[in-house]
């Protein structure tokens, strides 16, 4: 078992200078500094805040951006930060804090198979980035739901991540409520069941307990069985009693 954990960093206003240079470092855009400053210095005290986030799992971080979709790089070890771990962070990015927002049983393979799927079988590319409909954060919560929800996800009301702090996203949210909808707004529980292989699959009983139990019909059969092999063995009694006379 192994920490899922939410990186959040605080969206600063930055020079014209810094954000010509950040999209010729390869790594991801910062946001416009005239768009940050004004949600950073006049919304956040009132929990509209803009955020980055991304999620450390086993070793590596992964996040979601314009441009370059959903990247993968190496967590610091013994936490910081680094070169590496910032490589996809904007460069206005001031690091704020983690949190652990559960745990996954799920090994490396099965969690490089839910960045697949995300990859091929939900919008998160590039491309489909949107401020308020599909960022950063829609895609750490959608990431962390599949690995720490998994097959709970087959409930057609599942649980939520009650450690997601609902403050990162609101800005977006807002946003996509008032109407910046444009049709693709991201559906974190759907998505998250495509991401975690559970698609169609939503009322599906796995439990270990209702497994081992045998249903009626199964009942009936056993039943039919050990009546069979008792008059069997009385035939076979009465053969041989009679077979001595």
């Amino acid at each position: 078992m192994d920490n899922v954990i939410l990186n959040i960093y605080d969206l600063l206003p930055e020079s014209g200078q810094q954000n010509a240079s950040s999209s010729s470092d390869g790594g991801a855009p910062a946001q416009p500094s005239g768009l940050s400053g004004f949600f950073t210095g006049l919304l956040a005290p009132l929990g509209f805040g803009a955020y980055h986030t991304s999620i450390d799992v086993r070793g590596f971080r992964y996040q979601f951006g314009a441009t370059v979709g959903i990247t993968r790089t190496s967590s610091p070890q013994g936490g910081g930060e680094t070169a590496e771990s910032r490589r996809f962070v904007p460069t206005n990015g001031a690091y704020r804090e983690s949190i652990i927002l559960g745990q996954t049983w799920c090994e490396q393979g099965e969690i490089n198979a839910i960045i697949h799927r995300m990859r091929e079988e939900t919008p998160f590319t590039g491309d489909n980035y949107h401020l308020a409909n599909r960022n950063c954060n829609h895609f750490a919560e959608t990431f962390a739901t599949a690995l720490i929800v998994g097959n709970g996800l087959l409930e057609e009301h599942p649980k939520t991540l009650q450690k997601f702090p609902a403050w990162v996203n609101r800005l977006a949210k807002t946003g996509t409520s008032l109407g910046l909808d444009d049709g693709k707004a991201c559906d974190v529980v759907a998505e998250a069941r495509i991401a975690a292989g559970l698609k169609g699959r939503v009322g599906w009983e796995l439990s270990s307990t209702s497994a081992k139990k045998p249903s009626g019909a199964a009942k009936n059969r056993s039943q039919k069985k050990e009546l069979t092999e008792k008059q069997k063995a009385a035939l076979a009694k009465l053969k041989k009693s009679s077979s001595k006379k």
